[in-house]
């Protein structure tokens, strides 16, 4: 069973681009390397100190895995 994801908090927590992308891709086939390929491009654009520091493969794995498995995302 999935659970419902609450896009008003993640748009409160995240930058509007990433939650742009989400939004526009969450239905489509994105695969694992897609998603976080995606993920460093707009992060890497992030200029502010101690921001821009991109997340560890590993973690990024777990969290296209949780959205796919948990919430039914890029399938």
């Amino acid at each position: 069973m999935t659970k419902t994801f609450d896009w008003d908090h993640f748009a409160e927590r995240h930058k509007p681009e990433w939650t742009a992308w989400l939004k526009a891709n969450h239905g489509k086939p994105v695969t694992e390397a897609e998603y976080i390929e995606a993920y460093r491009a707009q992060r890497s654009a992030d200029t502010r100190p101690n921001k821009a520091v991109r997340y560890a493969t590993a973690k990024l794995r777990s969290a296209y895995r949780n959205l796919q498995e948990d919430f039914g995302f890029f399938v």
